[in-house]
């Protein structure tokens, strides 16, 4: 069952109640009421772990608490009540019908705007004939005091006689107008737009939870002498302990297995995205190279199964080649994410490897080496280094990766140029890469 939150002001009630008899399997709607934008902030707050989403009753309410709650709001989905294009012609024929002498050129209609493409009003209407709108944009509902802006853009507009109507979604701004004796018309959704909404939040809900409840495997390895019995069984349990001092300290829940020289992690996407900062720094990886005298190697897999995911994590772990612990990701749709060391990670499309495989059966060079540049020059949006910057991406020794850009340029997918050093010694190459 899902507990979806309605917020709603005394004047919208009127329309919002309507909700009430709607009948959901498994939603059930909380009708709440509001005095005023700081009353609202006080119920959002209360409620915010209780309920599954929240649904305003407008822009106004919606944009204020995206505003000054943008800490809470990935914690609970959030949408409110909008005019459907349907909802907006329906109520321009009962306007019509109603009043004879209605002309929206002479209107006011403060909820069109570019984000809702002025309703389609704009491939009908030409230019000279539009109505007067609060503003190109939505934006000009998070306004600080937007009921007084509202109010005093459709007065100004009465006051200078350029409208007869005004069309409003402020279900309170006739309260504004008594003394004038202008009635502003009230336009708000039709009950099947109110439940297409309510059904497209916990629609959206139903995907999140799939998402952050989909497993996520791990596969952690240490590399060691065969020969050594004794050393292959501190590691294990020197491992093993750390993993699980990381659960008690970060408060996670790894499921911990393990094998010959390596661990198998699982755990669901919501902890994987916490454990990884979304898939930016592994707090596991950082903590391992704090505890440990020895590398490991950490590998993340993303799958449409236990076994994919599985599969993925090994092969997102044969990518740390450096010297230190590192962590890779690979997801469902073959996209490799790292090293997740929050600054110099690349990603790159695993499956789209047949120029690199290319070049590597003609250069004799490790695709994974291959990859791993590829990835540096398209994240950092350069097309040439030197054997000294590559060392440092590739977590090998300056001659290592001078070989390597010898070895590219030799094969005609790198040119060399000498660049001038400060201070002594010989210039450097710089290597212009022809992937």
């Amino acid at each position: 069952m899902y507990n979806i939150c309605v917020f709603s002001t005394k004047f919208s009630y009127r329309w919002i109640k309507k909700c009430e008899n709607l009948q959901f399997d498994n939603i059930k709607l909380h009708i709440l009421m509001y005095d005023n934008l700081t009353h609202l902030e006080e119920l959002f707050i209360e409620n915010i772990k209780n309920m599954d989403g929240y649904i305003f009753s407008a822009q106004i309410p919606y944009l204020h608490i995206q505003r000054n709650f943008k800490e809470h709001l990935p914690e609970i989905p959030c949408t409110y009540f909008d005019i459907s294009v349907q909802d907006f012609y329906y109520k321009l024929a009962e306007i019509h019908y109603k009043y004879p002498d209605f002309s929206i050129k002479h209107s006011m209609i403060d909820f069109l705007y570019k984000e809702n493409n002025y309703l389609n009003l704009k491939e009908i209407i030409p230019p000279e004939d539009f109505p007067y709108t609060l503003g190109e944009s939505i934006e000009s509902f998070g306004h600080p005091n937007p009921y007084e802006l509202i109010y005093e853009a459709h007065a100004k507009l009465w006051e200078e006689k350029r409208i007869r109507f005004s069309l409003t979604r402020l279900s309170s701004l006739y309260t504004f107008f008594e003394d004038e004796h202008i009635t502003p018309i009230l336009v708000h959704p039709t009950i099947d737009s109110m439940k297409t909404t309510i059904l497209e939040l916990v629609h959206g809900i139903e995907l999140e939870d799939l998402t952050n409840n989909q497993v996520v495997a791990g596969y952690l390895e240490f590399s060691v002498s065969h020969h050594d019995p004794s050393e292959i069984e501190y590691r294990q349990i020197a491992l093993y302990k750390s993993i699980l001092d990381f659960n008690r300290q970060r408060g996670t829940s790894l499921i911990t297995s393990r094998n010959a020289i390596h661990y198998e992690l699982i755990t669901n996407y919501s902890e994987f995205l916490t454990i990884t900062n979304n898939q930016e720094i592994c707090s596991l990886a950082e903590f391992l190279k704090e505890n440990l005298t020895f590398k490991v190697k950490i590998g993340w897999g993303i799958g449409k199964t236990l076994q994919d995911a599985r599969i993925q994590a090994e092969k997102a772990s044969t990518y740390c080649t450096g010297s230190l612990t590192e962590s890779y990701i690979l997801t469902k749709d073959n996209e490799l994410l790292g090293p997740l060391d929050g600054h110099s990670s690349i990603s790159i499309n695993y499956s789209d490897n047949d120029k690199l495989e290319e070049i590597a059966k003609d250069t004799n060079i490790s695709i994974l080496h291959l990859q791993k540049i590829y990835g540096i020059i398209y994240k950092l949006k350069i097309s040439a280094l030197t054997a000294e910057e590559l060392s440092i991406h590739l977590s090998v020794t300056v001659r290592t990766a001078s070989r390597i850009l010898k070895r590219l340029e030799d094969c005609g997918y790198a040119s060399s140029t000498n660049v001038v050093t400060q201070g002594k010694g010989r210039p450097q190459k710089l290597y212009e890469l022809k992937f």
